[in-house]
């Protein structure tokens, strides 16, 4: 059997297996004492799938991939939710945080926010074209072939928890861990739900991707200290779990409204490397 036989049967897997391989590197190089070799290079999950879909697929497959990292004709109402929802979310955090006790930061941490904007370019331009083509643009659409698109996105929910295992006890402290951990898996949840309602914008992921990074870890975050920070974690978790459980409950396991069900073209589950007939 052929190099190419054996990615075009085992697509996923041998993505998966690519993805780590190609963003660990720096983590692993480190574990064997390189210098100043640590971390996680996100772009490697971009590599993997454009590795996979041209070898598995062929110019075709490339270029289907390619076309939903740059599908931006999706709605003003999806633009607003890619970016409102991770906005919303870190908001409500930190008021209630707040409200349970924590300290107000002081006029200089508050006055670091024009720094967003450069966070957010980088997160962008990065982690979102990094991760989101491979994640949501290639491998959600391949594990939905034999699943509904709600366990398609726990299960690389899992995945891409397991992923970020090099930052832990690093970037992300082992007391947060497990809260960073519910909110990826929520996260995955809201991801597709905006991946599929959006005509499998990748974009739009990038978009909340980056929202999260920039507005988040770049500066809502920061604004605390010590267990203000685990008690933000954990309220943070809690409200991404809320708005996928509610997500989950309006559009059930194809995490799609009842109108975009029903519309004519769609299909329940979407081939690999295939763009369905109503996102042409």
């Amino acid at each position: 059997m052929s190099l190419r036989s054996v990615i075009r049967n085992w697509q996923a897997p041998v993505f998966f297996v690519l993805a780590f391989a190609l963003s660990w590197y720096p983590w692993v190089l480190g574990m064997l004492g390189v210098p100043k070799a640590s971390g996680i290079n996100p772009l490697g999950v971009f590599v993997a799938a454009l590795i996979v879909a041209g070898l598995g697929g062929g110019w075709a497959s490339v270029k289907a991939l390619l076309s939903r990292v740059v599908r931006w004709r999706v709605g003003w109402g999806w633009l607003a939710a890619a970016i409102a929802i991770p906005v919303g979310i870190l908001a409500s955090a930190c008021v209630l945080n707040f409200a349970l006790g924590a300290a107000m930061p002081t006029s200089t941490q508050w006055a670091n926010w024009p720094e967003i904007l450069d966070r957010f370019l980088f997160a962008f331009l990065f982690v979102g074209i990094g991760e989101e083509p491979g994640w949501r643009g290639f491998a959600l659409p391949a594990l939905s072939r034999n699943r509904s698109p709600l366990t398609a996105s726990l299960l690389l929910g899992a995945i891409w928890a397991l992923w970020h295992l090099p930052l832990f006890g690093t970037e992300f402290a082992w007391s947060v861990v497990p809260a960073f951990l519910i909110s990826v898996f929520a996260g995955s949840i809201v991801l597709a739900w905006l991946f599929n309602g959006s005509r499998q914008s990748v974009l739009l992921c990038m978009l909340m991707h980056a929202t999260v990074n920039s507005a988040g870890a770049g500066y809502v975050f920061r604004l605390f200290a010590g267990a203000d920070v685990q008690q933000l974690w954990w309220i943070y978790a809690a409200i991404w779990m809320f708005v996928a459980a509610l997500i989950s409950w309006r559009t059930g396991p194809s995490l799609a409204n009842r109108s975009e069900r029903e519309a004519p073209g769609v299909v329940a589950r979407a081939k690999p490397y295939e763009t369905p007939s109503f996102a042409r």
